[in-house]
């Protein structure tokens, strides 16, 4: 069985926010999709595509069917209000055994929380809270509802994640 080593990169967010992982080359892009939600850290809240060569790809099509070598690219856009585009990179194809599970190897940055507008609203709310006496600082503090780390990454946490993710990767 044949499995793409991708990078995804979260386009317009400063440093960016990334991804490695890996997934078989047989699945849909419906799955790649539930995949991409999970290792970026998104919620399924929202409407997706994908995009490859300026075309919207159907999410029945596989994987395998636009991603046959390293460098090839498409892009995964998520939450049309916000804005969010994904470049989707395959960086190798590699061999793997029926005992394969989808897997993060590494990344870096948290992904921004849901609906905070695209990357201009992410990089206000950045900036909103690495200054206490920023006129946004409590509104974007009491909005969050919670501490948010925009530097912290676990591929640990991701996997644990993935591990109990439904992929409904067919086996042969």
């Amino acid at each position: 069985m044949d499995v793409c080593a991708i990078k995804v990169t979260l386009l317009g967010t400063k440093p960016p926010v990334w991804r490695r992982f890996l997934v078989e080359q047989d699945i849909t892009l419906r799955q790649l999709h539930k995949t991409l939600q999970v290792v970026m850290g998104w919620t399924d809240s929202h409407l997706h595509q994908f995009v490859f060569n300026r075309r919207k790809q159907p999410d029945g099509i596989l994987l395998g069917a636009l991603f046959r070598a390293p460098g090839t690219k498409l892009i995964y856009e998520y939450d049309f209000g916000d804005g969010w585009q994904h470049e989707v990179l395959l960086e190798e194809v590699l061999l793997g055994d029926e005992s394969f599970r989808p897997i993060c190897l590494a990344g870096e940055r948290n992904c921004p929380p849901e609906d905070c507008g695209g990357p201009y609203g992410y990089a206000e709310l950045l900036q909103a809270l690495r200054d206490p006496r920023h006129p946004e600082h409590n509104y974007f503090k009491h909005w969050l509802g919670e501490p948010f780390a925009p530097e912290h990454f676990s591929a640990d946490e991701i996997n644990r994640k993935l591990k109990h993710k439904k992929s409904g990767v067919r086996r042969g």
